[in-house]
């Protein structure tokens, strides 16, 4: 097949979502589909990465996990030029940012499935990490007009992924109307299957958690917790902070309580998890709320127990053959028993509750998952083929009257010109592209001004 994936994220940046949509790319090609990434890039270009998988990078700007794409008339034309070359059969989306909006509305005006897998809790999309990174920019986000533009966005593709039943369940509850199928997250099982047991007669307990430090992580939790363990249990704290005054507030508290046994590890390479994970006893998550949370997968694929609050992802992956998932309201010295427990097994015990934690994720490696989402494709396809006999969209002479009124410029014209192509648009696509197109310039300016003034941080 030939299929285009879309994400606002560089490689290795955006936590789990940026993560996901350069591997699935990456796992579609190993298995001999020709694959595209549209993804942000020093300069707007295409590159060959592997035999079967290429690059279309956009120029933009930002450091760190925000890639402001430059929507030029010329960037536009080069992405619509490459796709009409190209000519995917399927584009599959991992975000809403503007490449993705770009794409889907050349999907639509060239009646190509587009799918869109959901990353967030639609419901709460804002509840993630916008609103701890820039409180102006999460209200700018949540204006009548941008509330506008995800919901366009959401009605206009013609199929949504859940990663899990409470994702499937939230997208309806947003009001989306099309197919919604359930595919997890892939990982590369291989790298975690080859990691060693921790030795539980160790002197020295290890626990980890790895993710971003933020108030939905909840690592001031875990913090808590080990107040009530004995002073050989070590918390090993990996990633870095959403905003720096999370991690001073942390550090205070260790401080507060004389926490010696806290080890702030930063950001660390992706490839060095594995080793991170072989020396862990057990893995401890506090998070309030994850679609589909990646670490808690690879911790379970690297035979590593898990005790958590309950969220979206332990709920579904974490149970007393694996560790333990506690109720959300559960005490800290609560938590803290149930740590103990595990720490109290004998070896052969906890032996096997690390082999049963493996045997969770068994069925998440990428070529299983590209299995189940080629089958999403054929099915849209096979439903694109039987509506292409249906009754065509008429033009909206309104909205192009709309799009006369901006200022004389290259990106008026361009836009008149893409009306003018012999498919026909509706009303709601044309309006996904302008939105896109101005909503990005807006968030641009804005972005610079909160960078300016030191209110973004990374």
């Amino acid at each position: 097949m030939k299929i285009v994936f879309t994400t606002f994220f560089k490689e290795s940046k955006g936590g789990g979502c940026g993560r996901v949509s350069h591997e699935i790319a990456q796992a579609f090609a190993k298995e001999g589909h020709e694959t595209v990434l549209v993804c942000p890039g020093s300069r707007t270009e295409v590159k060959k990465i592997a035999p079967h998988l290429r690059y279309l990078q956009i120029k933009s700007f930002g450091n760190g996990d925000v890639a402001i794409p430059y929507l030029t008339v010329k960037n536009l034309q080069f992405l619509f030029n490459f796709l009409k070359t190209f000519s995917p059969q399927v584009i599959h989306a991992h975000d809403f940012g503007p490449i993705t909006l770009c794409s889907q509305f050349w999907a639509i005006n060239n009646q190509i499935p587009f799918v869109y897998t959901s990353h967030v809790l639609p419901t709460k999309t804002f509840d993630f990490a916008i609103g701890e990174s820039s409180k102006a920019l999460s209200r700018f986000l949540d204006t009548s007009l941008m509330r506008r533009y995800f919901l366009n966005f959401f009605k206009n593709a013609d199929a949504l992924i859940a990663l899990n039943k409470d994702v499937k369940k939230d997208i309806l509850k947003y009001g989306f109307k099309n197919k919604i199928f359930t595919i997890s997250n892939g990982r590369d099982l291989r790298i975690y299957r080859v990691c060693p047991l921790a030795q539980l007669k160790e002197k020295e307990k290890q626990m980890t958690f790895i993710g971003y430090l933020s108030l939905r992580k909840n690592q001031r939790y875990l913090l808590r917790v080990l107040k009530y363990l004995p002073s050989n249990f070590t918390l090993n704290l990996v990633g870095s902070p959403i905003n720096p005054a999370y991690l001073k507030v942390l550090k205070d508290d260790v401080s507060k309580n004389r926490l010696k046994n806290v080890n702030f590890l930063g950001e660390i390479p992706y490839e060095q998890i594995p080793q991170i994970l072989a020396k862990t006893h057990l893995f401890v998550s506090a998070s309030k709320m994850e679609v589909q949370s990646l670490v808690i997968i690879e911790a379970l694929a690297s035979a590593t127990p898990v005790v958590a609050l309950e969220n979206e992802t332990t709920k579904e992956l974490v149970d007393d053959s694996v560790g333990f998932c506690l109720g959300k309201k559960t005490p800290p010295v609560v938590f803290a028993q149930h740590i103990k427990e595990i720490y109290a097994l004998s070896s052969r015990e906890y032996e096997i509750l690390c082999q049963n934690a493996r045997r969770k994720v068994a069925h998440l490696d990428w070529p299983q998952i590209v299995k189940q989402t080629e089958l999403v494709y054929q099915n849209l396809l096979a439903e694109k083929k039987k509506a292409n006999g249906s009754k065509q969209i008429k033009r909206m002479v309104a909205f192009k009257e709309f799009i006369s009124l901006f200022p004389s410029s290259k990106m008026r014209t361009f836009l008149l010109k893409q009306w003018e192509k012999p498919q026909n648009l509706s009303k709601k696509n044309i309006f996904s592209l302008v939105l896109t197109v101005v909503g990005t310039f807006l968030i641009g300016s804005l972005y610079y001004l909160l960078k300016k003034i030191k209110i973004v941080h990374y």
